[in-house]
């Protein structure tokens, strides 16, 4: 067990003192739900469950997930630019190897978000991603911007 999911059950069990040891496969499934958590979220996201119409009985792991959902979007949603064409384009005048225009850096976006991720991804994983947010955050958690000099160079030559 993990140190979150060994603070999890000793939480829990102080809730619910009636609460049973749980199988190992469950204990495997808590300790995958909570291992991006730091321990103030799961005792926030405790706190909540327990105030919930939910909270008078032991929460099942498909019911505790959506008192954990808020605090991991703040966490890796807010750190991301808005635009990110924009921003990568700053960059590269900062560092002064702009070579394009605008319009290059916004199409070079848009085939990474479009053909790039669905390359990586397979087409039934990629319909999973139907949005242009949920697509940004997939080619950042993916590091797909990590090739980004090479997408705007097959961008350009093909004369987007």
């Amino acid at each position: 067990m993990s140190d979150n999911s060994d603070y999890f059950f000793l939480t829990l069990k102080e809730i619910y003192p009636t609460i049973c040891k749980p199988s190992a496969i469950d204990e495997e499934i808590w300790e995958e739900i909570l291992e991006p958590f730091e321990q103030v979220q799961i005792r926030a996201a405790l706190k909540s469950y327990r105030s919930s119409p939910k909270g008078a009985f032991p929460p099942l792991p498909s019911q505790f997930g959506e008192f954990l959902y808020p605090y991991t979007k703040r966490k890796i949603y807010n750190e991301l630019p808005l635009s990110p064409s924009t921003y990568i384009m700053e960059q590269d005048i900062k560092a002064g190897r702009c070579k394009y225009l605008f319009p290059t850096y916004v199409a070079a976006v848009n085939y990474l978000f479009d053909v790039r991720l669905k390359e990586v991804l397979g087409k039934e994983e990629f319909a999973k991603y139907p949005s242009r947010g949920s697509r940004y955050y997939k080619a950042v958690e993916l590091g797909l911007f990590a090739d980004f000099d090479e997408i705007l160079e097959i961008v350009h030559r093909k004369g987007h």
